[in-house]
């Protein structure tokens, strides 16, 4: 049984029959923390509650890089650092199959967009491939040993990922010597025989796409041998074996644990991977004589405006196929009234970010006999007029099926009704929209407003491309007046969505009252960001500007409110215009179901901001050196920036960042001592030592970040390693970074071997990629190893 992740395991998703589960940050948080060994915990909670999902196979982690700032799965993956997320999956890799759970690292290789992503060809030069987009691939294979590898949709070179031989074979299975299995994305196999020679082990969502009677008839036909078969066959068999799935069969039912101990790691793991930005020293009567506008101590303060929309409908996962149904939500507004009380902390939405008409929540539906939620019947085929095969409750007004169909639903074919009111809470003209992936209806007051039996409505980018656009309509309601609602979809099991969204008149004076608010109060947090209609699997954004009037509200909030603190909830980078109008600005990215809580510990000063940004925040969209190439042109998306993408890139074309690569501030306050390197110029490899000391009454969380290059190149260097270190109060610690050989490694295409260029070598000691602190020169032997050496181990010497 497989199931998808990363930021937790979400079982079977058959429309209302979901088991909650555990949601742990979202990747971008985990690459956020630096820290590898909570990566490594975070692996084994997930290795865990896989087992409780009946789970064998687990469709995490994500390794591909943020080639841009856009992309619709940027806070799916890690970070766009080829070694920072490849150390990082690294650990999670090791802690998931300690459980007996399977990984696939994925997506397998260059799934850097959402842009036609289901053809586009990927095209870039052999050494920007394996220096950078494989990396982190080739880590989790040579150094975790990952059990499994999916095959990304898009076309590498001109073929397609999960028909590549290049790919599949010669540099994963021959290179790196894998021995596990290979499963291609979800309809993401094309070619019966290329697959099987090049290594495609399990086509998905099953044999039968490419695989079985064709497989069948191609052996027949003598293109395909019989030993091609086996060594598919035994990757499979191998994969039983190791996750003991004959001993743990898929059918065992899944269970929901809600244990404490793990809500503190998943709230310890937000924390850590949240990033205080900025943090400006303020003078009012809630922070005299100049201190920090963070953190905001409980009982210092007599007021706090909390406006925004995403301080009640907090962010905690991104859309797509990673997202699942949470045990339980922390919003941040209800961490910050839980820490400072209800009494202090008021909340004004301010603006609307909403794409879609908002789905809507138990609160404001009922079913047919008065329960919160909606009745949800299935029916065989569409034969409507017999009794239903199944009924259940949702608690929204949306159903998505991953999967099979419900039990006893026949999933070759079958009619989904979903009936209840829904009660509004205000007057006016509301939206009512559909949005339908099968064939189906809309009924409000038993009037038809959407008639769509078959299934011909134009497609949008919704849920994968297979939604149908927005169908929206007014209708006129009243507050408290029950509202008859009825949908129909006819579908199959697969994939398969119907969401039913309704927007209340929107109040002139929204954005007015919140900065009122605002003023009034002793300190002013803004929540801003995104949602799952903005950053899903599916489409990339089109920009990188915050959704609605959200920068309108910001520089009003900062105009009447000299400490005004911003938290951002968004998966990926946005622009901040205003970012030297306010006091403090925190990114919490989307955390996980902590995340209030967590975002609450940490502006309370109850836990330090951990963080340092995985990725640089452009000024603008247009300064992301892949912007160039981005659209793909007759089919090819070109990676022309080669690897001079992201931070590295803006750095040689001189364009300042709006927050450089690996940024990030403590509460406390540490100082760094000149750095000594010990240096094993054979392997090679070297230890940089940096005594640090904390001057300050506070714990200062420090990240010594180590980058290489050749002496005498003036381009950007290379992140090596780092160590993330938090010294304790007027205390002292050796801070110890080990550098690996990798870091001094290049591709030599026509040896098909990595070469380490013997000489002097710079080593930048940082803070981030421009805080500089210290640098110091290391000279190492050259030699040259074949493709098959892991980081921890000295490279082979090919003659």
């Amino acid at each position: 049984k497989m199931s998808d992740g990363p930021n937790g395991v979400r079982g079977e998703s058959l429309g209302a029959t979901r088991t909650p589960g555990l949601s742990i940050p979202t990747s971008i948080v985990v690459g956020a923390s630096w820290d590898v060994d909570l990566a490594h915990q975070l692996g084994l909670l997930l290795g865990r509650e896989a087992r409780r999902k009946a789970v064998h196979v687990l469709l995490a982690p994500t390794v591909n890089l943020h080639r841009t700032p856009i992309g619709g799965r940027t806070f799916e993956c890690l970070s766009e650092d080829p070694e920072l997320t490849a150390q990082l999956a690294v650990a999670i890799v090791r802690g998931v199959q300690s459980q007996e759970v399977a990984v696939t690292v994925k997506h397998f290789a260059a799934n850097d967009t959402e842009v036609d992503r289901m053809t586009v060809d990927a095209q870039m030069d052999e050494t920007t491939l394996r220096e950078f987009y494989l990396r982190p691939f080739e880590a989790t294979v040579i150094d975790a040993g990952a059990w499994g590898v999916m095959s990304s949709y898009n076309k590498l070179n001109g073929e397609h990922a999960a028909n590549n031989r290049e790919l599949l074979h010669e540099i994963l299975r021959v290179d790196w010597g894998f021995n596990g299995f290979v499963v291609s994305d979800w309809f993401g196999s094309h070619d019966t025989v290329a697959s099987v020679r090049a290594g495609l082990d399990v086509p998905m969502p099953g044999p039968t796409t490419i695989y079985g009677k064709k497989l069948l008839q191609a052996v027949e036909e003598g293109l395909v041998g019989e030993a091609e078969v086996n060594a598919r066959v035994e990757a499979v068999l191998r994969l039983i074996e190791r996750t003991r799935a004959d001993e743990r069969p898929a059918s065992s039912a899944e269970h929901t644990v809600d244990d404490p101990s793990e809500r503190a790691l998943i709230r310890k793991a937000s924390a850590a991977g949240s990033v205080l930005v900025r943090n400006a020293l303020v003078s009012n009567q809630s922070a005299p004589n100049g201190s920090p506008a963070l953190p905001i101590t409980p009982g210092s303060v007599r007021s706090i405006a909390v406006v925004g929309p995403n301080a009640k409908v907090t962010r905690t996962q991104g859309g797509g196929s990673s997202s699942l149904q949470e045990i339980s939500t922390s919003t941040i507004l209800g961490g910050l009234q839980a820490r400072y009380g209800d009494d202090a902390v008021k909340w004004r939405r301010g603006t609307s970010i909403d794409k879609l008409a908002p789905i809507v929540g138990a609160e404001q539906l009922r079913t047919p006999g008065g329960k919160p939620g909606w009745r949800v019947d299935y029916f065989d085929r569409d034969d409507t007029s017999s009794p239903p095969a199944r009924t259940d409750t949702t608690e929204r007004s949306a159903l998505t099926f991953f999967g099979a169909a419900p039990p006893g639903v026949d999933p070759f074919d079958f009619t989904v009704v979903i009936t209840g009111e829904f009660i509004p809470d205000v007057d006016g003209t509301h939206d009512v929209s559909l949005v339908i992936t099968g064939m189906g209806s809309l009924t409000v007051n038993d009037e038809v407003v959407v008639d769509d039996s078959l299934g011909v409505l134009p497609r949008s980018r919704e849920y994968f491309g297979f939604g149908s656009e927005e169908q929206l309509h007014g209708i006129p309601m009243k507050q408290g007046v029950p509202v008859r609602f009825e949908a129909r979809m006819r579908t199959r099991a697969g994939f398969s969505a119907v969401r039913i969204g309704v927007r209340a008149p929107q109040d002139p004076d929204e954005l007015n009252d919140a900065v009122q608010l605002a003023a009034d109060a002793d300190v002013a947090i803004v929540v801003v960001g995104t949602n799952d209609e903005w950053e899903t699997e599916g489409h990339d954004r089109d920009s990188i500007t915050l959704p609605g009037r959200q920068d309108e509200l910001v520089r009003r909030v900062a105009a009447v409110n000299p400490r005004t603190i911003v938290v951002v909830n968004a998966g990926a980078p946005v622009a901040m215009p205003w970012i030297n109008d306010v006091q403090a600005v925190l990114v919490g990215f989307f955390g996980g179901m902590e995340m209030g809580n967590a975002i609450a510990d940490v502006l309370a000063g109850d836990a330090d901001p951990g963080g340092r940004l995985p990725v640089a925040y452009p000024k603008h969209l247009e300064d992301s050196p892949a912007m160039r190439d981005y659209a793909p042109v007759n089919g090819a998306q070109r990676y022309t920036e080669g690897e001079w993408y992201g931070w590295r890139g803006q750095a040689r074309n001189m364009v300042e960042p709006l927050i450089p690569f690996g940024h990030g501030l403590s509460y406390g306050e540490a100082t760094w001592g000149a750095p000594h390197v010990s240096t094993d110029r054979s392997w090679p490899r070297c230890e940089v030592t940096v005594p640090v000391s904390c001057v300050s009454a506070r714990a200062a969380t420090v990240v010594v970040q180590c980058y290489v290059r050749r002496v005498g190149d003036t381009n950007p260097p290379r992140l090596a390693a780092w160590c993330k270190r938090v010294i304790e109060p007027s205390s002292f610690a050796d801070v110890v970074v080990n550098v690996p050989w990798t870091a001094f490694r290049r591709w030599n295409p026509a040896r098909r071997a990595w070469r380490v260029e013997g000489g002097e070598w710079e080593i930048l000691i940082a803070a981030s990629s421009v805080d500089v602190r210290a640098s110091v020169i290391i000279e190492i032997d050259e030699s040259e190893s074949g493709p098959s050496r892991g980081s921890d181990q000295p490279p082979s010497r090919l003659g």
